[in-house]
C-alpha cells in the first residue's frame, strides 16, 4: 500500500476557518504555517510552546494558568497545535497579567485585549470532538474522549503527572461515579472552608492545586444534575464559612441564591464546575476584605472589587467614581472614613502585593514589573515597595 498523501495545511487552513481559532503546524518542531483568524501581532502560544513539544501522546490537551485551553497532535514527524480557547471568556485583568506575561508592550495592551476577546469560546469536550476529528483526518484512528490526556499548569510532564480526561468529562464520570466508593470528600471540604473563615485566598489557591476534591457520593442519575447538586452543597457550606469569617448573613445568603440560579442556568458540567471554582474564591476573596481591618460596607467593597479588576491599569480616582456612579469627592471621603486610608494609599499597598507576586513568581525585571503596575518611574516604585515591605525589590526576589 502507498503511502498517503496528507496535506496538512489544508487540514489546518479549514479547521481555523471553521472554528475561528488559531492553528499551526509544525515540521520537526519547526513552525511550517500559522492560520490566525484573529491577527495576533504575537502568537499567544508563544508561553507554552516548550511545554506543548513535550508531551509526547498523539493527542492530548493543555490547560494554561489562565484558564485557556490547547490542543497538540502528533502524527509523524508533524504536530498540530491548536488554540487557544476557553469556555468562559477571561476577565480584563486575567487577559492583561497574561499580556505582561507574554511582553507585550503596554501601550499595545488595548489591541491585544480586543483580539483576545475575539477568540471563540468553546465547551471542553466539543473542543475535544474537535481533536478527534483533525487526528482522524491524518492517521484514519478514531478516537473516543476516554484516550485524551489532560495536562496543566501544575503538571510535570517529563514525569507523566497527568489526569485523563475522564477525570472531568461527562460521559467518563457517569461511568465511573457508578462503581466508585463515595464519599472521599470530608477533609477536602473541612480545610476547604477553613481557608474561607480565616479569608486566606492564596493558602485556598495552593491548596487547590496541590489536592483533590475526593469523589462525592451519587445523588442523581445524570452527570449534569449530580454537578449541580455539589454546587449547590458547596455553595450553601462555603456561604456559612463566609459568614463565620465576618460576612453579614443577609449579603452571605443572597449571593448564595444568585450563584444557585446562575448554575441551574447551564447546560453544561464543565460550565457548572468553573462556576464552582469562581464561587469559592470569591466568597473568600469577600471575607479576606473584611478582616483587612474593617467591616467594609456593600460599597466599599465595590470600590477594592473595581481596583483589583483594574490594578494594572492606570487608575484614576475621577474615572473611578464615574464608573461607579458617584462623585469624586464623596468616594475619597467615604472610603477614608470606613478604612482609615486613602485611596492613594490603598491602591500602591495593592499594587505592591501585586508587585511580589511577579518578583516571586516570574523572572520579569523591576522596571517591566513597575511600568505594568502603573508606576511613574522605576525609582519611585522602588520607593514604594520599601517603604511598605521594608525591602526593595531586588533584595526581597533574593530571599
Amino acid at each position: 500500500m502507498s503511502k498517503r498523501n496528507i496535506n496538512y495545511d489544508y487540514i489546518a487552513r479549514n479547521i481555523s476557518s471553521l472554528t475561528r481559532i488559531m492553528v499551526r503546524v509544525y515540521k520537526d518542531k519547526t513552525l511550517v504555517s500559522i492560520y490566525d483568524p484573529c491577527g495576533f501581532p504575537t502568537d499567544p502560544a508563544m508561553l507554552y510552546l516548550d511545554r506543548l513539544f513535550q508531551i509526547d501522546k498523539e493527542v492530548s490537551y493543555y490547560i494554561t494558568p489562565y484558564d485557556q485551553f490547547y490542543g497538540i497532535i502528533r502524527h509523524e514527524n508533524y504536530h498540530f497545535i491548536v488554540g487557544p480557547t476557553f469556555q468562559i471568556a477571561p476577565s480584563r485583568s486575567q487577559i492583561r497579567e497574561y499580556m505582561f506575561e507574554l511582553g507585550i508592550r503596554k501601550n499595545c495592551f488595548e489591541q491585544y485585549l480586543s483580539l483576545m476577546l475575539t477568540i471563540t469560546p468553546m465547551p471542553l469536550e466539543l473542543f475535544l470532538h474537535e481533536l478527534c476529528l483533525i487526528y482522524y483526518f491524518v492517521s484514519e484512528k478514531e478516537l473516543s474522549l476516554a484516550d485524551f490526556i489532560l495536562y496543566d499548569s501544575y503538571s510535570d510532564i517529563s514525569r507523566q503527572n497527568q489526569k485523563t480526561v475522564e477525570d472531568i468529562t461527562p460521559s467518563m464520570a457517569e461511568e465511573s461515579y457508578e462503581s466508585a466508593p463515595a464519599h472521599g470528600t470530608l477533609q477536602f471540604e473541612q480545610k476547604m472552608l477553613t481557608y474561607i473563615t480565616h479569608g486566606d485566598v492564596e493558602g485556598l489557591k495552593s491548596y487547590f492545586s496541590a489536592h483533590s476534591a475526593g469523589r462525592p457520593g451519587k445523588t442523581a442519575n445524570s452527570y449534569l444534575r449530580q454537578v449541580k447538586n455539589i454546587f449547590i452543597s458547596s455553595v450553601t457550606l462555603v456561604s456559612r464559612a463566609a459568614i463565620a469569617g465576618g460576612l453579614p448573613a443577609e449579603e452571605a445568603l443572597t449571593l448564595s441564591d444568585r450563584y444557585i440560579q446562575h448554575c441551574e442556568a447551564f447546560h453544561n458540567p464543565e460550565q457548572v464546575m468553573n462556576l464552582q471554582y469562581n464561587m469559592v474564591m470569591d466568597y473568600a476573596t469577600l471575607v479576606s476584605e473584611l478582616q483587612q481591618g474593617s467591616r467594609y460596607d456593600k460599597f466599599i467593597r465595590s470600590v477594592t472589587g473595581y481596583i483589583r479588576e483594574h490594578l494594572s491599569e492606570d487608575l484614576n480616582v475621577e474615572q473611578m467614581a464615574k464608573d461607579l456612579y458617584v462623585s469624586r469627592s464623596y468616594l475619597s471621603t467615604k472610603f477614608k472614613k470606613e478604612t482609615g486610608m486613602t485611596l492613594t494609599v490603598y491602591i500602591q499597598e495593592q499594587k505592591i502585593k501585586k508587585a511580589m507576586e511577579y518578583l516571586k513568581n516570574t523572572d520579569k525585571s523591576v522596571l517591566e514589573i513597575s511600568t505594568f503596575l502603573g508606576f511613574s518611574s522605576q525609582g519611585y516604585f522602588q520607593n514604594v515597595f520599601k517603604k511598605c515591605t521594608g525591602m526593595t525589590p531586588k533584595e526581597f526576589r533574593g530571599q
